[in-house]
């Protein structure tokens, strides 16, 4: 848990007290008789400081615990034989030499910790694209915490685009966590991005996502490392096609919005309503995840859920619904949601995440992503063609 503490704040007043603490082993130890001897307690301040203060900073401890020790032994008159006198100094000058060795260490694993996180979140703005996201028909804002501190991005992943044919989003979950799944997220979502424009069919678009990841985990990549599983992906693929075009003929923007689901063995959304009720999306034939739909003894299923004027559609991975507690419990998102019904989206985002934290500890068991789709306030009467750039 050191990593915790590691912060300059902490080192700075931990290197204060273990300066007091040297200087307090030193005057005792030469105001008491030489039968009680007490700077063998000094070697424990270089080895706190190589623990929890920066590298720097245990060098200090280091020479100034090696200085005082070589002075009291070696310089200052004594009783104590020379044998004794110059095994004091040598495990001394191991002890600190040992410290400064494992503050190196933490430190060069702090750097490689650190480039780490930059090729993460380099990553994660390659992969993901930041929230909110915009279409002329809805807007999707969330949030997306990886379990692995070390890393920025991992197994989760979404996308909203505009197509010819509508809105079009996702949220997925791959198989496992941290940066080994980037290669079955990011060939999922180029099969998604790339279908949605072309495939007018929803079915159609999930099929290209199931190809995409096939080819991947034919690729041999997507194979795990003590095992011969391929990674799996489950997801949630949302349309608005059933939406009549911009312009003439468009429904206000307080009309239902019609919605095409396909679920691919992901967690359920749910409709939060601007009266503060909260309801479960109940899904008639849920697949199964991408990677595993030639297992299927049917084909996957198309449903149409309506939005009501006013509601917004809440859609998350199972890190959230899984997520458990000191005591084991799962969180209760529901119950969550139903209280928090009536906030704002930006606002009920963020008292879901802070409350997510809370209820585990700061000790997330999986990747996170919570999404919530509602429809803009104002119709465009621009063409449903979107902008060629």
């Amino acid at each position: 848990m050191s990593w915790r503490l590691r912060t300059p704040r902490f080192a700075r007043g931990l290197f204060v007290v273990l300066l007091g603490y040297l200087a307090t082993i030193v005057v005792i130890d030469e105001l008491t008789s030489r039968y009680l001897r007490l700077d063998v307690y000094a070697a424990v301040a270089p080895m706190v400081a190589a623990a929890l203060c920066t590298y720097r900073q245990t060098l200090v401890i280091g020479a100034l615990d090696f200085v005082a020790m070589t002075v009291i032994y070696g310089v200052l008159p004594t009783s104590v034989p020379t044998v004794t006198r110059a095994g004091a100094i040598l495990s001394n000058a191991l002890m600190v030499g040992a410290s400064i060795a494992v503050a190196r260490l933490l430190r060069d694993r702090e750097d490689l910790l650190a480039r780490e996180r930059a090729t993460g979140e380099a990553a994660q703005r390659a992969l993901l694209r930041q929230l909110p996201l915009r279409t002329r028909e809805v807007v999707v804002d969330g949030f997306y915490v990886s379990a692995q501190r070390d890393a920025l991005v991992g197994g989760d992943l979404y996308e909203a685009v505009e197509t010819p044919h509508g809105t079009r989003v996702l949220i997925g979950d791959v198989r496992g966590k941290g940066l080994s799944t980037l290669g079955a997220g990011s060939a999922v979502l180029t099969a998604f991005r790339e279908a949605a424009y072309h495939r007018r069919s929803l079915l159609s678009s999930v099929g290209a996502m199931e190809q995409g990841l096939a080819r991947y985990n034919a690729s041999g990549e997507g194979q795990e490392p003590l095992g011969a599983q391929e990674r799996f992906v489950t997801a949630l693929v949302l349309g608005t096609d059933g939406t009549p075009p911009h312009g003439a003929g468009h429904p206000a923007p307080d009309a239902p919005l019609p919605l095409l689901v396909v679920d691919c063995g992901h967690v359920a959304p749910y409709v939060i309503g601007p009266d503060g009720t909260v309801r479960e999306v109940e899904i008639a034939e849920p697949g199964l995840p991408l990677g595993l739909g030639e297992l299927a003894e049917q084909p996957r299923d198309i449903q149409q859920v309506v939005l009501p004027a006013g509601c917004r559609l809440l859609a998350c991975t199972d890190g959230v619904t899984e997520a458990r507690g000191p005591d084991g419990a799962f969180y209760p998102l529901a119950a969550r949601l139903q209280r928090w019904a009536a906030l704002p989206t930006v606002q009920l985002l963020r008292t879901l995440r802070a409350d997510l934290d809370v209820h585990t500890g700061g000790q997330l068991q999986d990747d996170a992503a919570v999404l919530i789709m509602e429809r803009l306030p104002v119709a465009d009467p621009v063409s449903r063609q979107p902008a060629r750039g």
